[in-house]
């Protein structure tokens, strides 16, 4: 009987961190069997691509947190590289920062204006700013990729502090803030009551506009953050580059324990679905499957995650 109860309790578990579970038994499967894997050079370019997309997810998490969400994120991303690009070209280093972080947080807050003030599904009010943001970046920049020479800048997209990417350290540090945030200020939890019931959090005294709002402008903000280290690490601005970053960022929130019709999510089990990702996209590669394969594969999981996000709905409900 003590063994069936412990066996209860691990399904148990299993079942409530069935992405942190899935990660561990990738990891040693992968550190068994794939030639490379377990090696620090590996680690270190796992956190540094998968620390930007780090920063989208933890944007999508709380637009998702509301029952919404963001498509805008990847033309955001190649939005604010180009704003960036250009000012840094001008103006040097800080202006060109702050200029495109307050861009892309600017297209952020025009998307929550709309999807608090009217009746449009946030799905389409995204996808419309997906098509300005990118719009933008291939009107400044001519179409064209804008390139940084600022040697201090440049070096911040692969600077590194005991062998640990910056970037990974920043989005950590970004993480514990949102972590506190959404859970002990009011505001945050504000956010999960809107997201579980529009009508009650609304005749409970929360301001849903105010709110909704608030997340999309978020979103935009960290969403500009991985920017400015993506335009670090290449060295330009690119106007069609990060595609498909969205779904990515998705896919990590709802395999993180996240779901679409919001309410449910947590900062941790989203960084948890975005280094999972970040796993089997290193898996992929060092196993020399084709980039062709591998969107097909990331194809796959996304429709597995939104398939679980339902499959757990009606549990949490009962």
């Amino acid at each position: 009987m003590t063994g069936l109860k412990h066996l209860n309790r691990i399904l148990e578990w299993v079942g409530s961190n069935s992405a942190l579970a899935a990660l561990l038994v990738l990891f040693v499967v992968a550190s068994a069997f794939v030639p490379n894997f377990f090696g620090e050079r590996n680690f270190v370019a796992i956190l540094y691509q998968y620390s930007i997309i780090g920063f989208l997810a933890l944007g999508q998490l709380l637009v998702i947190l509301t029952a919404g969400i963001d498509l805008s994120q990847g033309s955001l991303v190649a939005f604010t590289s180009i704003v960036v690009a250009v000012l840094m070209n001008r103006y040097g280093v800080f202006p060109a920062i702050a200029g495109g972080l307050a861009a892309s947080t600017f297209l952020g807050v025009i998307s929550g204006l709309i999807v608090s003030r009217t009746r449009i599904p946030p799905f389409v009010v995204t996808l419309g700013m997906l098509g300005v943001g990118r719009g933008l970046a291939l009107v400044i920049s001519d179409a064209k990729p804008v390139s940084v020479d600022v040697e201090a800048f440049t070096n911040f997209g692969r600077a590194n502090l005991g062998g640990v990417p910056v970037s990974a350290i920043l989005l950590v540090l970004v993480s514990l803030l949102l972590l506190y945030f959404v859970k002990y200020r009011r505001l945050g939890r504000h956010i999960y009551a809107v997201g579980g019931s529009e009508e009650s959090a609304r005749l409970s005294g929360v301001d849903v506009k105010k709110v909704k709002l608030l997340v999309y402008a978020l979103s935009g903000l960290l969403t500009a953050i991985g920017g400015v280290i993506w335009t670090a690490r290449l060295h330009s601005g690119s106007p069609i580059g990060a595609n498909n970053y969205e779904l990515e960022s998705i896919a990590a929130v709802i395999v993180g324990g996240g779901s679409l019709f919001g309410g449910v999510g947590t900062v941790t089990g989203t960084l948890v679905g975005v280094v999972l990702f970040g796993v089997i996209n290193s898996v992929l590669n060092l196993v020399g499957i084709s980039p062709y394969w591998q969107g097909t594969v990331k194809g796959v999981l996304i429709l597995l995650a939104v398939a679980l996000s339902q499959v757990r709905r009606p549990s949490r409900l009962r």
